[in-house]
């Protein structure tokens, strides 16, 4: 046998080798592709339509739409408020749930510090915190705010009303005039009716109303979907879930690459004519 036809067999074989070791690891390769092809689907189907949701969230309204759902809210650790006090439920509802007020079970007014007091005064609503007094329509529109600088007393207390309007402070009573603009230290001649929380059935059912509004003001959907889309939604091991995905991807991808190598036809060695 000459060196030339050793060297030629030797090079079949070899090419032989690697075409059982290809053929062999294909095999291999291909339920495991699949497998990864159908476990990566679901998480790009997830990722790719939360993704659009978020491009498109102001058109969707998402991005103020409130979550409502109780058990989302449990699941964010989203707790009822503080305090929550019900003031009047007829002929519209007026309520307050730590610093914010609450008509006809619409977010009014976000407070610097919990609510005092509210009652109605004409068309007016009059809700304080501890230096300030709001003055809102009652379509729930904010239309004054009151502090020290406009010689609003500070340390306030409680609000009242017995033909003008009264505030309880730490320094003592103080009335207003009749257009809510200078308040004056005085003593009251009578009790003054104080705002207070209201005690009814009525009122109770309206408590729970306003608590599941307070709760869900502070989640909207569109931080929902955007933790779905991040893996933050499910726990500290959302986002390594989310770079298990993209490791899978990365396998199934080249594992299909090698896959379609293996597969193509072999090109017919030309036979050199002589």
């Amino acid at each position: 046998m000459t060196k030339k036809h050793h060297h030629t067999r030797n090079n079949s074989q070899h090419k032989s080798r690697t075409k059982r070791l290809g053929k062999k690891l294909a095999k291999q390769f291909r339920p495991w592709h699949r497998r990864l092809g159908i476990f990566c689907s679901l998480f790009i189907m997830l990722m790719a339509i939360s993704g659009v949701v978020i491009n498109h969230s102001n058109h969707l309204s998402i991005d103020s739409a409130p979550v409502q759902q109780a058990w989302l809210l449990d699941y964010y650790g989203i707790t009822p408020a503080n305090k929550l006090v019900i003031y009047q439920t007829q002929p519209l509802s007026l309520a307050s749930s730590d610093n914010l007020v609450w008509v006809r079970h619409r977010l009014a007014v976000e407070a610097d510090s919990p609510i005092k007091g509210m009652l109605t005064l004409g068309k007016m609503i009059l809700a304080v915190d501890s230096n300030n007094l709001y003055i809102v329509s009652q379509d729930g529109e904010l239309m004054e705010k009151q502090d020290a600088s406009m010689g609003l007393p500070r340390g306030i207390e409680a609000i009242g009303f017995d033909g003008q309007a009264w505030l309880k402070t730490q320094a003592g009573y103080f009335m207003a005039d009749d257009d809510l603009i200078e308040w004056t230290q005085a003593m009251p001649f009578a009790p003054i009716p104080w705002s207070q929380a209201l005690d009814t059935p009525a009122a109770q059912a309206e408590a729970d109303t306003i608590s599941l509004l307070a709760r869900s003001s502070h989640l909207t959907w569109e931080r929902v979907i955007l933790d779905i889309h991040s893996g933050r939604f499910f726990g500290s091991f959302g986002p390594w879930f989310m770079d298990l995905v993209a490791l899978s991807l990365i396998i199934m991808a080249i594992s299909g690459i090698y896959l379609w190598v293996q597969g193509r036809p072999k090109k017919k060695a030309r036979v050199p004519r002589y």
